[in-house]
């Protein structure tokens, strides 16, 4: 029987809101939105919640930074 691998897989969540955002330019409606998300104006819910995307990013090879990485445990089925 093969030895099981390690792999780095990046989980993405997205959420997504719109607002409405009074500005001269599309580049300041950008800018404004961004400062009320990072201000804490705009909060995104499980509402806001549109899916998941799962990305193997490569076997892991055991480096150092790959030890900060959360463990999924395997099941036998």
């Amino acid at each position: 029987m093969a030895e099981k691998k390690h792999y780095r897989v990046a989980v993405t969540e997205l959420f997504r809101k719109c607002v409405l955002v009074e500005a001269l330019t599309e580049t300041e409606a950008l800018r404004r939105t961004e400062d009320a998300w990072l201000n804490g104006e705009i909060i995104l819910n499980d509402r806001n919640f549109e899916g998941s995307e799962y990305y193997v990013l490569g076997e892991s090879d055991g480096e150092e930074s790959d030890k900060a990485l959360e463990r999924i445990e395997a099941k036998d089925v």
